[in-house]
């Protein structure tokens, strides 16, 4: 049996090389964060640039879940995703990380992208919707199948956020 710690660090590797492919066509700009958060750096998340980029900014602050086959999310138990997502958002705040990925991979389960950010409707839509409400104003989850995601252009997707030195 693989243990959570080496699982998570298994699923963050694998997640960085491919989102970092699909963003840059380089799988080794991003990396994940080796020591969970304990040293500081430029950008949050389980995920960022370990090298230099051309963008003047890195808007994306991705997180990944894997295993917690209890929350696996239902039409109506995603409370641990909410609190997911929120702790996120407070991080993306600090840090100008304004588009929020968090990639689940629950057991035995496709692996799902949580966004805040609404991609256009005539490329993907998504499998899910999730109301998330913030200071008593409702915020929308965005959900999508992380494999489907990255079948698409990233550029296309989100080409529009991104802003070159």
């Amino acid at each position: 049996m693989v243990n959570g710690k080496r699982k998570g660090g298994k699923m963050e590797r694998d997640t960085a090389k491919t989102l970092s492919f699909w963003m840059f066509n380089d799988e080794h700009v991003l990396k994940r964060e080796p020591t969970s958060g304990a040293v500081k750096h430029a950008y949050c998340g389980d995920i960022f640039p370990m090298k230099q980029i051309k963008w003047s900014n890195f808007p994306f602050l991705i997180e990944t879940k894997t295993g917690y086959e209890e929350y696996t999310p239902t039409l109506t138990k995603y409370s641990k995703i909410l609190q997911w997502f929120n702790k996120s958002i407070i991080e993306s705040k600090v840090h100008g990380q304004w588009i929020i990925f968090l990639i689940c991979q629950f057991k035995n389960q496709s692996a799902l992208l949580f966004t805040n950010y609404q991609l256009d409707l005539d490329k993907i839509i998504p499998v899910s919707i999730i109301p998330n409400q913030i200071n008593g104003e409702i915020q929308w989850i965005n959900v999508y199948l992380f494999k489907e995601i990255i079948k698409l252009n990233f550029i296309d997707l989100f080409g529009s956020e991104i802003t070159y030195r």
